[in-house]
């Protein structure tokens, strides 16, 4: 158990969004910038917002992603993207003069409610943001709401930037590193141009030719290739739209109830899924995207045609034989009272399940399961 847990760890730690790069597109970015390779991950984006004078680089023609992205370059490239409403009366910073370059990005930044100065009066505007004041610049920009009550592990509700963060992962413009966002951490400028990027583009319309694709956001333990060579990953990425149906706490439960008794003792199960990757609703999407990597005839591509024809009368032997593949070794090492069976996995009834959509993939979810499976249910 302890070797896969580990697998399963680095596998995630590796991922990076993966961007196909094709031969016209190869042309079109050979000259990009002179520290940006033509196979880095991010070289379509950083490409693309260059094109739309988003970014423009250094006179030497660098971009330097790897460098952190500070405050004034921050509010220029949003100030580029998108019209900021002035909303508040501008107040000057004291520290950033009117003879600056970034000043009426900072300007705008401010006047929309974004940018305000500390007890001196200050922005500090070659510091580098953090990921906190990020959340903060694109929640604000872009208006985005929160959609889930997912937080993560290491941004409580308490913290000043929550309803920011919250705000970007429920839009899928982030998805945290394993349940954690890191927010005092720097910003590379590489990292901000992928934000900003998956901002602009988050309300875009799924290409009909494209091979079917995940919910934005979901589904993002592993990558594609993962998921071909791996029938574990994938089983594991099918127990995460099973989470949605069955659970070991009792079948009503709205998540906030503690189970007391194992596995979970005085845990609440709202706090078994703080804001990550990998978890997907149950969704055809999810599932047509899954069906790309299952072997043909094979008892996980029963499953999931089973799921697209709408039956899930047998959620809970599929969750317990998902479990046996993901893990072969659980059933060997697990306790009577740890162990998987009928007796102690319970399928949700539907004010439980509609709970946890709302709750983990927030009233667009659950208007998006009710338009596709109905309403009716247990």
């Amino acid at each position: 158990m302890k070797k896969k847990l580990c697998e399963f760890v680095l596998a995630a730690a590796l991922i990076v969004p993966v961007i196909s790069v094709s031969g016209e597109a190869e042309a079109a970015v050979a000259n990009l910038f002179n520290d940006v390779s033509k196979n880095s991950p991010y070289v379509e984006i950083i490409h693309e917002m260059r094109v739309r004078n988003i970014i423009s680089g250094y006179p030497n023609g660098e971009f330097k992603p790897n460098e952190s992205i500070s405050r004034k370059q921050a509010a220029a490239l949003v100030n580029r993207a998108v019209k900021l409403p002035a909303r508040n009366k501008f107040v000057p910073f004291k520290d950033v003069s009117a003879k600056n370059p970034y000043y009426n990005d900072i300007k705008k930044l401010q006047q929309a409610g974004i940018f305000t100065p500390d007890k001196k009066g200050n922005l500090y505007p070659n510091e580098p943001i953090t990921r906190a004041e990020m959340a903060k610049v694109l929640a604000i920009a872009f208006k985005l709401d929160v959609q889930s009550d997912l937080h993560f592990k290491d941004v409580p509700k308490t913290h000043p930037a929550s309803e920011y963060i919250r705000a970007l992962y429920s839009n899928a413009i982030t998805t945290g590193d394993f349940g954690k966002y890191y927010p005092d951490k720097p910003v590379t400028r590489a990292h901000y141009a992928v934000f900003l990027h998956r901002t602009l583009h988050m309300n875009d319309t799924v290409d009909p030719a494209e091979p079917a694709k995940p919910l934005r956001g979901q589904l993002g333990a592993f990558t594609e290739e993962q998921l071909k060579k791996n029938n574990d990953y994938l089983a594991y990425q099918m127990m995460r739209l099973l989470d949605q149906k069955v659970t070991r706490y009792p079948a009503d439960s709205l998540m906030m109830e503690k189970m007391n008794k194992a596995p979970y003792w005085d845990e609440r199960e709202i706090d078994l899924y703080p804001a990550n990757s990998g978890y997907g609703q149950m969704t055809k999407e999810n599932i047509a995207y899954l069906q790309r990597f299952v072997k043909k005839d094979s008892e996980m591509e029963q499953m999931l045609n089973r799921w697209a024809a709408g039956d899930f009368s047998k959620v809970q032997e599929e969750y317990i034989t998902l479990k046996g593949i993901y893990d072969p070794e659980y059933y060997v090492w697990c306790l009577e009272e740890l162990c998987l069976d009928s007796s102690n996995l319970h399928v949700r009834t539907k004010r439980a399940e509609e709970f946890f959509i709302r709750t983990v993939f927030g009233q667009k979810g659950l208007e998006r399961h009710r338009e596709q499976w109905g309403t009716t249910g247990n």
